[in-house]
């Protein structure tokens, strides 16, 4: 659909912020892993932010380097240490574009979530690690795509930021099941909820200071509606209104306040 689309139609539900988050370029036609492949990314995420922003609706662009971006150039024939030395150029990029004021933080970025070899899954953890000693250094938010092992995702990666010493503020966990939510929570790490129906039901209840709601939407016409749209989440927060479930300043909390202070944006 694209941004004008998909930012008109979030709006006329009562949306006022959209995260953009880049795919991976070979989403988007770039196909060689190359550095210039990654600017030319940055250009197009950055255009349809313009949009947005034309649209009247605050938004934040995160650019990062996907765990699967590592299997598919393996797959592809490249080399582990080729893929790490492409993903520092990447992640050097995007901290330049960060302190330059084009974008807004770094994501998605972290471990793979389903199965793939060890020795790509400590690679994974060498780009995760570099990009929390950058988030540190420069103070950049973070999108942290992580498998979902509840209590073991969030003691590793509280263990590194304890040992990193990163401003836990810079740290979202994305799309959460609800025992890594859970846990995010009690380790006061924010943390994203999808936007499905029975999700929210489930945390919103619990009334956690450190939750968001994404819809994850990918905007992929051969997948259209994964892994919901944007406006879903004012359509399911406005049934659990009526039913009762959740009162208006909770709702207020989670969709204002929260955006704010992670994505450090001005309310609406």
């Amino acid at each position: 659909m694209g941004a004008d689309k998909i930012s008109k139609l979030f709006k006329k539900h009562g949306g006022w912020f959209i995260a953009l988050v880049s795919l991976p370029p070979y989403h988007y036609g770039l196909s060689e892993p190359l550095i210039d492949n990654y600017r030319k990314l940055v250009e197009i995420m950055l255009l349809e932010k313009k949009i947005v922003i034309e649209n009247s609706l605050s938004t934040s662009l995160f650019i990062g380097f996907h765990p699967a971006e590592i299997d598919e150039y393996y797959r592809r024939g490249i080399s582990l240490e080729k893929i790490l030395e492409l993903a520092e150029k990447v992640l050097d990029l995007l901290v330049e574009y960060y302190r330059n004021g084009l974008i807004n933080g770094i994501g998605e970025v972290g471990r793979q979530h389903y199965s793939t070899s060890p020795a790509r899954q400590v690679l994974a953890e060498l780009i995760l690690l570099k990009t929390l000693e950058y988030s540190r250094d420069y103070d950049i938010p973070l999108h942290l795509h992580l498998e979902q092992s509840g209590l073991i995702t969030i003691k590793s990666i509280n263990y590194y930021i304890e040992k990193l010493n990163v401003p836990r503020r810079n740290i979202l966990i994305h799309h959460v099941n609800y025992d890594t939510g859970y846990w995010s929570e009690k380790y006061n790490l924010w943390h994203s909820i999808p936007a499905k129906e029975r999700d929210i039901e489930k945390n919103i209840v619990e009334k956690r200071e450190y939750i968001l709601i994404e819809s994850d939407y990918i905007d992929d016409p051969k997948r259209p509606g994964v892994s919901s749209y944007p406006w879903d989440i004012a359509i399911n927060l406005e049934k659990f209104i009526e039913r009762n479930i959740v009162d208006q300043n909770t709702v207020d909390k989670i969709m204002i306040d929260n955006i704010v202070k992670f994505y450090r944006v001005n309310p609406p």
